[in-house]
């Protein structure tokens, strides 16, 4: 675990035993809500994966939803870091070949939408970003069941990377986080061996092992825990937890480690500052 100054395993072991008793308990994740029989209204703001919805279901009000698990590629050039980091995801070497992909994302989702008929599942997270308006995080099936996430990075249209959440309460997912991840990096893979999308820009095959353990991407952010959490050594090959971190410890994720950890710091009740991994299910990631 690499640390700022190099203090032994037994203050570190003491730093944790603080933080268990001194971290406030847990807060339970919001409930599930349902919107059926949902259309696309049409906004200027509208992409691949965040999109204005009115709900047949709920009549006196509209919302803004931004999917979970998944980012489709910017459609226009006012964010350019943005571009190069979707465009190194992708292997693409001019980043505004990125905007065509992300046009493409939006007619897929316009079409994958276009019946009226799909369902949203959220729970209400808010997912910020540039509107006014608020946005929230959701997951999105069309009338045939379809996941909109999983289509669009099955056919090249969107990366691996943002907001999770466990699914395991979702009659038609029944899934954690982390398997339906799993799930997604199987559709990236055939995307990627059938070059659809983004991946028929880029140059250069990805072996089946290469994408099943290449690290998620996840933002850079503070998390509030929701629960004990085992801190892991940085070094993947070491599987012995150095310790446990309680309910209610902020740490700042830095980016996502392997397929199942994120590379974390956090400071102790002394100052000290550690970083280590830990698990994205326990981040609520």
């Amino acid at each position: 675990m690499k640390q700022t100054h190099q203090p032994h395993r037994a203050c570190l072991a003491a730093a944790l035993a603080t933080l268990l008793l001194l971290a406030p308990a847990a807060h339970a994740a919001k409930k599930w809500r349902e919107y059926t029989d949902c259309h696309v209204i049409p906004h200027a703001s509208n992409d691949g994966d965040s999109f204005h919805v009115k709900a047949g279901n709920i009549k006196t009000k509209t919302y803004l939803f931004r999917l979970y698990f998944v980012d489709t590629p910017e459609s226009e050039k006012s964010l350019p870091e943005r571009l190069q980091e979707q465009a190194d995801y992708f292997g693409i070497a001019n980043p505004l070949d990125v905007v065509q992909v992300g046009k493409d994302a939006v007619k897929f989702t316009e079409n994958f939408l276009a019946d009226g008929k799909f369902t949203v599942y959220s729970r209400l997270a808010d997912a910020l970003g540039r509107s006014k308006m608020s946005r929230d995080y959701a997951m999105v099936l069309n009338s045939a069941g379809q996941d909109l996430g999983y289509e669009l990075v099955r056919n090249g249209l969107a990366r691996v990377y943002g907001s999770s959440t466990d699914l395991s309460e979702l009659d038609p997912y029944k899934k954690t986080a982390d398997a339906w991840f799993r799930r997604l990096r199987q559709a990236e893979l055939e995307a990627k061996n059938a070059k659809r999308g983004a991946w028929g820009v880029a140059a250069g095959p990805v072996s089946r092992l290469d994408a099943l353990m290449a690290p998620r991407q996840v933002d850079e952010q503070d998390v509030v825990l929701t629960r004990p959490t085992l801190l892991y050594p940085m070094d993947p090959a070491n599987p012995r937890p150095l310790g446990t971190l309680q309910a209610g410890l902020t740490v700042h994720v830095i980016k996502g480690a392997t397929p199942d950890k994120a590379h974390v710091r956090f400071t102790s009740s002394s100052g000290q500052v550690y970083e280590g991994l830990a698990r994205y299910q326990d981040l609520g990631l």
